[in-house]
C-alpha cells in the first residue's frame, strides 16, 4: 500500500468543478478523521472506470473476489454478505434478522456507537438490558460477567462494539465473547466498522457470530457498504426471526451469493473498488496492516503528547486517538480552523464530548507524512492561542 509514482493517475475533470463554490485555500484537503479516510489511487481510479451492469459475469468477478478477500480480512471462514448501505444499515440488519418480538437481549456501551446499538434495538419495540461504562472507558469484563450470570439464560443476542469511534477506546471483546458462551447461547453481535483493516479482529477465533464493518474506514474505500460476517449460529437463528424485513433481508441475500451477485442493484462501483482496495490489503498482510497501525499509533500519542494533548481513552484503539484539549482550547473551534486555515480535517468529539476532545484517525491509507503536516499545523494553532 506505499505511495508509488507507478499508480495510476486521476483524471481532475476541472469542468465539473465549475458550479462549485471556491475555496481560499488552494493547499489539498489532508483527511484524517476516523471515516471516511483518505482512498488510494488505484482505488480512486477504480470508482472513475465505466461502470458494468451488476448481472453480467464481469460484475459477478469483482463480487466474488470481494466476499473472498472479506473472509480474509474477516478472519472466518463463515458466510459474508455485502449489502449497499451504511453501516448503521448494517447494523440494523443485525436487529431484524436476529431477533423475534419478546425475545431479550443485551447492550454493552461506553459511547455513541454503543449507545447505536439500543436505538435500533428500542426502535423495533425491544427493550434491551444496558451495562452503560464511562465515556472513555472500556467494558468492565467483571460487571459484564455478573449481569450475564444474572440474565446470560435469557438472552437471544449480546450486542457489542469493538473500537468506539466516539472515544477512540477498544473493548476486550475476545474477552468478553468468552464470557457470553460461557453463561449463555445468545448470539455475539459485533460492531467493527471502524475496527476492521486496523484492529486485531479474529472473528473465528474469538467465535463471533456477527460481524458488522463498513466501507469507508479501515478498508479504504467510499462510504456506502456495509458487510456483515455471520456464523452458522447465527444463520440458523437467522431463518426463525419473526422481525419483518425486506431490503434488510438476509436469506435474500444469502441466496444471491452463489450466483455472485446481490438480490438487488448494488453500488457497483464501490463493489469495484472495493476489490482493488482489499488486493491491496491483501497484498501488505493483514498482520502487517494491524501491526503497522499499531506502530502509527503509538507515534501518533508520542506527537500529541509533545503537544501537551492528555490522552483521553483508556485502553486507547489503534485505529484513532483520542485526546483532551487544554482548557484554554475549545475543540469545535480548533477542527473548524484546522480545515479552513490548513486544509487538514479531524474530527470534534460527539455529543457530550463536543468542543472537549479532537479525534485524529491512522487507519487503512493514513500516512506518517499527513500526520506530521497536521500536527505541524496544530501546532502553529496552538501558539496563536497563545498568543492571544
Amino acid at each position: 500500500m506505499r505511495r508509488t509514482n507507478s499508480e495510476t493517475p486521476i483524471p481532475n475533470p476541472q469542468h465539473l468543478l465549475k458550479n462549485q463554490p471556491p475555496t481560499s485555500n488552494p493547499q489539498p484537503l489532508v483527511l484524517l478523521t476516523p471515516g471516511p479516510t483518505p482512498i488510494p489511487p488505484s482505488v480512486l481510479a477504480k470508482l472513475a472506470e465505466p461502470i458494468l451492469h451488476h448481472r453480467t459475469v464481469e460484475f459477478g468477478a469483482f463480487f466474488e473476489r470481494v466476499i473472498q478477500d472479506l473472509q480474509y480480512v474477516f478472519r472466518t471462514k463463515n458466510t459474508v454478505l455485502l449489502q449497499t448501505t451504511s453501516g448503521t444499515g448494517g447494523m440494523e440488519s443485525a436487529v431484524a434478522n436476529l431477533l423475534s418480538p419478546g425475545d431479550k437481549t443485551l447492550v454493552a456501551t461506553a459511547g455513541a456507537f454503543g449507545n447505536r446499538w439500543g436505538k435500533i434495538l428500542k426502535a423495533y419495540g425491544f427493550l434491551p438490558i444496558i451495562q452503560e461504562e464511562e465515556w472513555g472507558s472500556a467494558i468492565d469484563p467483571n460487571r459484564f460477567e455478573a449481569l450475564l450470570k444474572t440474565h446470560g439464560k435469557d438472552l437471544k443476542a449480546v450486542y457489542l462494539t469493538h473500537t468506539e469511534t466516539s472515544t477512540g477506546v477498544v473493548h476486550p471483546i475476545e474477552v468478553l465473547s468468552r464470557l457470553i458462551h460461557q453463561y449463555s447461547d445468545a448470539l455475539v453481535v459485533v460492531d467493527s466498522i471502524s475496527g476492521l483493516g486496523g484492529q486485531e479482529l479474529k472473528t473465528d477465533e474469538w467465535n463471533l457470530d456477527v460481524v458488522v464493518s463498513a466501507s469507508q474506514k479501515g478498508l479504504m474505500n467510499a462510504p456506502g457498504l456495509a458487510f456483515i460476517s455471520l456464523s452458522e449460529r447465527a444463520l440458523q437463528v437467522m431463518e426463525m426471526s419473526k422481525c419483518p424485513r425486506f431490503y434488510w433481508d438476509w436469506r435474500t441475500m444469502k441466496k444471491s451469493v452463489p450466483n455472485k451477485e446481490t438480490p438487488y442493484t448494488p453500488s457497483v462501483s464501490l463493489v469495484v473498488a472495493q476489490a482493488e482496495a482489499l488486493r491491496l490489503i491483501k497484498e501488505e498482510g493483514i498482520e502487517s496492516v494491524w501491526a503497522k497501525t499499531t506502530r502509527l499509533a503509538q507515534w501518533t500519542r508520542e506527537e500529541l503528547k509533545k503537544l501537551n494533548f492528555p490522552l483521553f481513552p483508556h485502553p486507547p484503539c489503534d485505529v484513532l486517538t483520542s485526546v483532551s484539549v487544554p482548557e484554554s482550547v475549545n475543540a469545535t473551534e480548533l477542527v473548524h480552523r484546522l480545515l479552513k486555515d490548513f486544509r487538514i480535517s479531524i474530527a470534534d468529539g460527539q455529543e457530550k464530548l463536543k468542543g472537549r476532545i479532537i479525534r485524529i484517525a491512522h487507519m487503512g491509507y493514513i500516512r506518517k507524512e499527513d500526520l506530521q503536516r497536521g500536527f505541524s499545523a496544530l501546532q502553529t494553532c496552538l501558539t496563536d492561542t497563545q498568543k492571544k
